[in-house]
């Protein structure tokens, strides 16, 4: 995963099936930094701040469904890879073993040593991760609008004279 210059975008290299992942990150950016304000957040920069917010979680909801997307096909690659080892690797190794040997842990052990087998594993799990950070991302912009809406609902309720 590359991180572009300014921390804009995030790149995800292509692998197999799955193209390059181009993930914008500009208005989260804006949003973490614009944080510490909601926690004095006044009448006048309630819209803007709530206009932020909503902007970054649609694009991390963009970046979760992309993400996603790549999920999908990386595990299209493992299935892939996967038959073709089944196919191809596995009759060659049982061909001079009992047939005892043809079992669930030889087949795995057959699969682990597969370097293409263990990338594609390795890039599932990282897109995984990335799913994760993405949902947090989303939560946390939930929960920040929601404080921010408190906010404004106890300073009309009580006249704060901001």
């Amino acid at each position: 995963m590359n991180d572009n210059s300014n921390g804009t975008m995030i790149i995800v290299p292509a692998f197999m099936h799955c193209k390059e992942l181009k993930l914008n990150m500009t208005n989260w950016n804006l949003a973490i930094n614009r944080l510490p304000e909601a926690k004095s957040v006044v009448p006048a920069m309630y819209s803007d701040l709530e206009s932020d917010f909503q902007a970054a979680w649609r694009e991390s909801k963009k970046n979760a469904i992309i993400i996603g997307d790549g999920i999908r096909k990386a595990k299209q690659n493992i299935a892939e890879i996967k038959s073709d080892i089944i196919l191809d690797e596995i009759p060659e190794a049982l061909k001079d073993l009992p047939k005892t040997a043809n079992n669930a842990d030889f087949r795995n052990a057959i699969m682990n040593r597969n370097q293409g087998y263990k990338d594609a594993v390795e890039h599932l799990g990282k897109l995984e991760a990335m799913l994760e950070h993405f949902e947090s991302h989303m939560k946390t912009l939930e929960n920040t609008s929601r404080f921010l809406k408190k906010q404004m609902d106890y300073i009309v309720r009580n006249g704060s004279s901001y």
